[in-house]
């Protein structure tokens, strides 16, 4: 009855001081120009004040040490003080670093690195995750090197989470409330004070924002909102599963967080794929493919209201079923993760061509395919030759090596000593003659033999005859490696 009384309080002095507090953030965020100003990524069409995190920051802090003092007055024990306090600092910390970010912009390597800073801070603070278990009764404790990496990752991983879907009115908010009710119902019974008060006022401080932040929003909570949202899910997951890991596992928040975690998680994976930079922000996340499909801002939002909440309730079930049948709740979410990829159109993203493809040339740039280490056996053989005749000769065996039908090779007489007046010809076939362009199935490739200094050796012509067979998938990148080292010999040779 102590830890309910606590909740309740902590959760409605939370919200009271969200709601009142909320409209003053907004004039001074107005006042200074911390705004979110239109743009192509964005989706709203007027300036917006974007300082929100401060009023999430204050009214969860105020309510968390008010509730905090007065539990120690009544009980006259201080629980955990070390572990608080690191807690409380790191909070502060990211809600600074994201403040700086909202009014500044620092570059991506900074902020990745305060990230890391904050969650190497919680962990030298005594929270850390100690034990990782697949179910809710069995775990392995973890070393510390071990035990610092997965904290860390934890901290770095949720932040950004809640930072990346946070892209439309009341999104991360919301998500933040549903998650923290999810886990507070969880914990009742755990017997954690500070993680119970800690819940409360985190789903008391989203609640009184979200009145001013849901569709339409009058102020958007910013970096500094979304990082400490993040920051403060991942320290209170990781309080309510050390020591005592069979009561709030990490795989509660895991599967309550599915959305934000599977944009997270996917985010660099597509950039990744598609070439971009890992940290530029885009308009591939889940939120933003939902808007293309046509839904409204408010339905996308209430979309992904419905699923956090479907996944809470997987979470709860996971906890209250105690056989072997909670291993199948595990395979719902499995299949609606799948479902929901190929829905959005990630999927495309992995074709089993385009990654078969990805990983060819990357086993070919590295130089691990036999291809490529024959084709480099047939260059060093060019390299090695001591005349122009050896030069042809090497010439046309990695021109039928790359199957092509026809090569012919003019070299500039007054340029390079000793050469012929007429073309050097080669043929499959073995015959003579000059190069037919009349072909409808030739693949012609004209490359002009020339150093960076501009001086001209020449022209290589390759012909080959697609009726017969196709390029292979690297035959391009081949001819390229062909003509630079013959560019190479002929530079020998004109120098001397």
């Amino acid at each position: 009855m102590h830890d309910i009384t606590l909740s309740f309080f902590s959760f409605f002095g939370a919200a009271i001081v969200a709601l009142l507090i909320t409209p003053r953030v907004i004039c001074w965020a107005s006042k200074k120009g911390i705004c979110d100003y239109p743009s192509s990524r964005r989706v709203h069409h007027h300036c917006i004040p974007r300082a929100g995190g401060i009023a999430l920051f204050i009214s969860f802090y105020l309510a968390y040490l008010v509730v905090l003092i007065f539990s120690i007055r009544e009980t006259g024990i201080i629980p955990q003080l070390r572990e608080q306090g690191f807690f409380l600092v790191g909070g502060g910390l990211i809600f600074l670093l994201g403040l700086i970010d909202d009014i500044r912009k620092l570059s991506p390597w900074v902020k990745f690195a305060g990230q890391i800073g904050v969650g190497l801070l919680v962990w030298f603070g005594g929270l850390d995750v100690e034990l990782l278990s697949v179910t809710l009764h069995r775990g392995i404790v973890l070393p510390g090197w071990l035990s610092l990496g997965v904290t860390v990752f934890w901290v770095v991983l949720l932040v950004n989470a809640i930072n990346l879907i946070d892209g439309l009115d009341g999104l991360a908010a919301g998500i933040c409330l549903f998650v923290a009710i999810t886990l507070l119902i969880l914990s009742l019974p755990s017997g954690k004070p500070m993680f119970i008060i800690g819940l409360s006022a985190l789903a008391g401080s989203c609640l009184g924002f979200l009145r001013y932040n849901f569709n339409p929003a009058s102020i958007f909570m910013g970096d500094c909102g979304s990082y400490f949202l993040g920051y403060v899910l991942a320290s209170l997951t990781i309080q309510g599963a050390m020591k005592s890991h069979a009561t709030v596992a990490l795989l509660i928040p895991i599967i309550a967080l599915g959305v934000p975690l599977l944009d997270t998680l996917l985010a660099p994976i597509r950039r990744f794929i598609l070439g971009k930079n890992l940290f530029r922000p885009d308009q591939s996340h889940i939120h933003h493919i939902l808007l293309k499909l046509g839904y409204s801002q408010r339905r996308v939002v209430l979309i992904i209201y419905c699923t956090t909440v479907f996944l809470a309730l997987l979470a709860l079930a996971f906890v209250f079923v105690k056989d072997q049948r909670a291993a199948f709740i595990l395979v719902l979410p499995g299949i609606l993760f799948f479902l929901a990829v190929k829905k959005l159109g990630y999927l495309e993203y992995l074709a089993a061509d385009k990654v078969w493809g990805w990983l060819r040339d990357l086993t070919d740039e590295a130089g691990l395919s036999t291809e490529r280490r024959s084709f480099l056996n047939l260059q060093m053989q060019i390299m090695g030759s001591g005349s122009l005749d050896e030069l042809w000769e090497n010439i046309c065996t990695a021109v039928e090596r790359l199957d092509f039908d026809l090569a012919e090779l003019h070299l500039e007489k007054d340029v390079v000593p000793g050469c012929s007046k007429r073309p050097l010809l080669w043929t499959r076939s073995g015959g003579t003659g000059s190069i037919d362009f009349s072909g409808r199935y030739q693949f012609k490739i004209e490359m002009p033999l020339m150093t960076e200094s501009e001086r001209s050796y020449g022209i290589l012509w390759l012909i080959k005859d697609l009726q017969r067979s196709n390029i292979s998938h690297y035959t391009l990148r081949r001819v390229e490696h062909l003509r630079r080292t013959i560019i190479g010999v002929l530079d020998k040779f004109v120098r001397g």
